[in-house]
């Protein structure tokens, strides 16, 4: 039997994806995967995938997950995000097969804190008030399902469109002095904890709503403070940091701010320590020379 990956051409689905399983059958939209199978969410139907391939778990993926571009094209990411989704689920529960989709710590308003599982949703833009909704239509439908409320994620490639990446690349770039928000705390995820996570889910076929994060509730600015203090004494002395608010980025639609959240009910079925944003910064820095390729 096989697992679906749906939306494996993603930033997440590209990790998930990066060693060759012989157990995933994975697919693609615009951004073409090697041996994926392109599958646009807006047109294609789903159940011809179902009845070609003895498939018995799927990932759900498949979304438009920056907020701008939801606010910016509501009726079609509502399309994506809403009614497409829904529709595959359905054609899922029919077929009973067990299916992980992943949500998203904006289903919160940010105006708390350390949110857990039971805690009472109130997204506060469009993309978080779109995965709430599918989330609910999943409880009242199944209950063959976990649902994963993923933090901020980040990789350990240089070009991977991730935290430690970007900053990294404005540095390669030539920029050293930055403005950094204070306000806009998370639980920064380090993908392959994100993947190891996935794997005994879909091993164990694990039900319910889980919080997804990182070991460290940081805001934005404490999290490049990490990655800085991993240079070396004078080259991180180069670059400087400017504190600031969430609300002095031109957004086109709010963010919450606190985010937080409390993990301790996925650290009771794992069985490895989550990786600090620190240790990834450092293994990036010292692999690919960074000391002496920015700042010679």
């Amino acid at each position: 039997m096989k697992t679906l990956i749906i939306g494996g051409s993603g930033k997440i689905g590209k990790y998930l994806l990066e060693k060759k399983n012989k157990d995933y059958i994975y697919t693609y939209n615009k951004k073409k995967i090697r041996h994926g199978i392109h599958f646009n969410i807006a047109k294609d139907n789903l159940n011809k995938l179902l009845d070609k391939f003895p498939i018995n778990k799927i990932i759900l993926l498949s979304a438009i997950s920056n907020p701008d571009d939801c606010y910016n094209n509501k009726a079609y990411s509502n399309l994506i995000n809403v009614i497409k989704n829904k529709k595959i689920i359905d054609s899922v529960i029919k077929k009973n097969i067990y299916f992980i989709f992943f949500s998203s710590e904006f289903i919160f308003c940010g105006k708390k804190e350390n949110y857990s599982e039971t805690d009472k949703a109130n997204p506060n833009n469009l993309y978080g008030k779109q995965k709430y909704q599918v989330e609910q239509y999943i409880k009242r439908k199944t209950k063959n399902f976990s649902i994963l409320r993923i933090s901020k994620t980040y990789g350990d490639k240089l070009n991977d469109d991730t935290l430690i990446s970007n900053f990294i690349l404005k540095l390669k770039k030539g920029e050293r002095n930055f403005k950094v928000a204070i306000d806009q705390v998370f639980n920064p995820l380090y993908i392959y904890d994100l993947k190891r996570i996935v794997d005994l889910f879909l091993k164990n076929e694990i039900k319910g709503t889980y919080n997804i994060g990182g070991p460290q509730k940081l805001s934005r600015y404490a999290c490049i403070k990490k990655i800085i203090n991993t240079f070396n004494l004078k080259n991180k002395k180069k670059i400087y940091l400017q504190k600031t608010k969430l609300s002095n980025f031109k957004l086109l639609e709010k963010r919450p701010l606190n985010v937080s959240i409390n993990i301790s009910k996925i650290k009771k079925i794992i069985n490895f320590k989550l990786t600090k944003i620190e240790n990834v910064a450092k293994k990036i820095i010292t692999k690919s020379k960074l000391n002496e390729k920015i700042f010679g």
